[in-house]
């Protein structure tokens, strides 16, 4: 996938064998993940960013880049309004994503160019974008609106006029355009995390198809869920290596387990999602898998 390697292209990614994670949300459709460097889109170097694609209407793929450390603070009080705005552009591609460096650049700039404008009329955060079928779109929260659709009206008009653009400003005062819709769910979170996994033992030269020993952890609310969970855990032929009052904030009791098989990414992902999924019925959070 040209879009999937030309993200890559910005990345210098540490190779790591283990991998923790913590998850927030349920339904998720195909997805692929890499992070983005914040310099490359010229944001602060405390900001977390990442991009991943899914599959949304007719089976488009839909690429969204969004700030993950803004969930702890969603939503800033005072920052009511979300300007969702931007460009479409031409590719040959089939799917509607851009075809090369050329338009992800000029779209960039473009993205860069708004953050700066509206720097100059109020304060600003911005949460990330959402490219597909063709456009791609920014996402600002603002502490005012005022004055604001004007002025990026004239800069469409002014620098791009031969370009279609979108704008949109409204309310959004629980940030639900970020928390909803722009920020993964806990099965992307997870599958994102597979693949970084899986793509770093590959790295590595691991033969991904070889079965061996592969670990994961839970946290849980209660002694109670933790004792109802290594009940149905055994049954699907895992193996507990640790099980106790080892865990962490409102998930006091922890779970080391075990089970021996592949780590392709079809084979390790079904694994953590089949987790995932039953962390709702145990009250529960899953924190990933590590092998050797």
């Amino acid at each position: 996938m040209k879009l999937f390697s030309y993200l890559l292209s910005f990345l210098y990614p540490k190779i790591i064998l283990r991998i923790r994670c913590s998850v927030l949300k349920n339904i998720v459709l195909c997805v692929f993940c890499v992070s983005i460097c914040a310099s490359v889109l010229a944001q602060d170097e405390t900001e977390h960013w990442e991009t991943y694609l899914a599959s949304y209407e007719n089976g488009k793929p839909g690429s969204t880049t969004v700030r993950m450390d803004m969930i702890e603070k969603a939503p800033i009080q005072g920052y009511n309004y979300v300007v969702i705005t931007g460009v479409n552009y031409k590719s040959g591609r089939k799917d509607g994503l851009p075809e090369n460096d050329v338009t992800f650049n000029e779209l960039h700039t473009i993205a860069n160019a708004l953050k700066t404008l509206l720097n100059k009329e109020t304060d600003v955060v911005a949460v990330g974008a959402f490219t597909y079928n063709l456009e791609r779109l920014e996402y600002f929260y603002l502490k005012s609106d005022a004055g604001i659709k004007e002025k990026i009206e004239a800069f469409y008009t002014t620098n791009y006029p031969d370009k279609t653009y979108y704008l949109n400003i409204e309310e959004d005062k629980k940030w639900e355009r970020y928390t909803t819709f722009l920020y993964p769910n806990a099965i992307t979170q997870n599958y994102m995390t597979d693949v970084r996994l899986v793509n770093a033992l590959k790295a590595e030269g691991d033969n991904l198809k070889k079965a061996r020993r592969v670990d994961h952890w839970m946290y849980f609310r209660t002694k109670e869920d933790l004792d109802r969970f290594i009940e149905t855990i055994q049954t699907l032929n895992f193996k507990i290596e640790f099980s106790g009052s080892k865990g962490v904030a409102k998930f006091p009791y922890s779970l080391q387990f075990y089970k021996y098989s592949k780590v392709d990414m079809n084979t390790i992902n079904a694994i953590t999602t089949t987790l995932v999924e039953m962390t709702k019925n145990y009250n529960a959070t899953y924190d990933g898998w590590e092998t050797k």
